[in-house]
């Protein structure tokens, strides 16, 4: 698809660029919302845009357009140089003809292009109505949404790369509001994936019920220094706070809390951190990366050790090292890092072990104030958090709401146990529970 296009741009680059990369991307986006039972919102959405990265005499300039033709291909190449003409970085960029991946990840589902919009409000719908009759405490219901998204991608350069894909996927989210005398909190649940036929609403709404209700009556918490237990899904929102601290780029500009670490023991034995492009139930899994190269598993931390960083192919030529396939840029933006699949390795151990391993557990179920309250450079976080407290492993009630303060590495090193109960997020950060030995918690 669009070779024509890309081709005319090759030419009119030519004699202009010593390389050129054009990316385009093309979605088409789907999503309601349930209020009362009525369509509180119903929204189609299209987008369509087209990028182009040069080098000229080494440096490297960008631009785009959203608009497919001629007039506008020619003006992106010309903005896209006299940017490279601009720029003041040195550091140098390079092009290839990279290979493709040996494996064939199922990216596409046309079953899910067949599915009827009313089926798909039927969902949200469902998601409200089995919500509000699980729970007499359930006073509103706030989120019953239900989306889907087809996105097309291509990258080609002037050294010969040629690489598209195709991609599609369904969401819907249920969040549940209870109320309890004066204590009200919130359950939400969701799902993420291609099989339209596994989505489950009366399932996804009773388990948001039940992580609202849960939480009702709660007690204050004596503050002080306590194990503390991430259920697999705070885990994976921590573990995503923080995941910026693997990126090559940040090493370079001194926002790493990592710098200097390579080789060195920075976390407990039983941790083992990958970036997996590959996974196939990652909803980031994909072929290549946005500079075409080929995705793969990177192994960031193996055994407690910093085994790599996190590279697009620029900061891989200033490390003299390989990509790891992370480069990420859309068709309006310039070259950067990010996950694809991130994940926290599982262990053995069943969560209640977990819960059972000292006299007072206190387990984190909820956490808010993820940007205003952690510090990415520094691994400092102070958080807003919900849970329940434990003794000798039985749940003896949830808490009112409590502060969580610690530093990201520390936790790594202070990791005692790790659950079997491995769960993606819907940023598709995966971990399973994973026991702490030590955090200070404020009532």
């Amino acid at each position: 698809m669009y070779d024509k296009e890309f081709k005319f741009i090759f030419d009119y680059a030519q004699g202009k660029v010593d390389d050129i990369e054009i990316v385009l991307s093309a979605t088409n986006s789907f999503q309601t919302r349930i209020n009362q039972q009525e369509i509180e919102s119903f929204n189609y959405s299209d987008a369509k845009g087209l990028g182009v990265r040069v080098i000229v005499e080494g440096k490297l300039g960008y631009s785009y357009t959203e608009k497919f033709d001629e007039e506008s291909f020619k003006m992106v190449v010309d903005e896209a140089v006299e940017n490279a003409k601009l720029n003041e970085d040195s550091d140098p960029a390079i092009m290839a003809d990279y290979p493709a991946v040996a494996a064939e990840l199922d990216l596409y589902s046309k079953e899910l292009d067949k599915v009827d919009v009313e089926d798909k409000i039927q969902i949200a719908k469902d998601l409200e109505k089995y919500a509000k009759a699980a729970d007499a405490r359930v006073f509103n219901v706030p989120y019953a949404v239900y989306g889907d998204t087809k996105a097309y991608s291509k990258i080609a350069n002037s050294k010969g790369l040629n690489k598209e894909e195709k991609q599609n996927s369904a969401f819907c989210y249920v969040g549940a509001l209870s109320q309890q005398n004066d204590d009200k909190r919130v359950g939400i649940e969701f799902f993420i994936g291609r099989d339209f036929n596994k989505i489950d609403p009366k399932k996804l709404a009773e388990i948001s019920v039940k992580k609202s209700t849960d939480l009702l009556g709660g007690k204050p918490v004596k503050s002080g220094k306590y194990p503390v237990v991430f259920n697999n899904e705070m885990m994976a929102t921590m573990l995503g706070t923080f995941a910026s601290v693997f990126y090559a780029d940040s090493v370079h500009q001194g926002k790493s809390l990592l710098i200097g670490k390579m080789g060195q023991k920075i976390a407990n034995e039983k941790v083992n951190i990958i970036d997996d492009a590959l996974h196939p139930e990652g909803a980031n899994s994909r072929h290549f990366d946005s500079e075409g190269y080929p995705s793969q598993k990177t192994v960031l931390i193996k055994s407690g050790k910093l085994n790599s960083y996190l590279h697009n192919t620029k900061t891989a030529l200033k490390d003299k090292v390989n990509s790891t396939g992370n480069g990420s840029r859309g068709y309006k933006g310039s070259l950067g890092i990010s996950v694809s699949n991130l994940i926290l390795e599982p262990g053995k151990n069943k969560e209640n072990e977990l819960l059972a391993t000292h006299d007072k557990v206190i387990e984190i179920v909820a956490l808010q104030g993820m940007h205003a309250g952690a510090n990415t450079i520094s691994g400092d976080f102070s958080l807003s958090a919900e849970g329940f407290l434990y003794e000798n492993g039985k749940r003896q009630h949830s808490l009112k709401q409590f502060t969580v303060s610690g530093n990201f590495l520390k936790i790594l090193q202070n990791v005692e146990m790790i659950a079997d109960n491995f769960h993606f997020n819907s940023s598709s950060i995966g971990t399973a529970s994973v026991l702490i030995r030590e955090l200070a918690i404020s009532g």
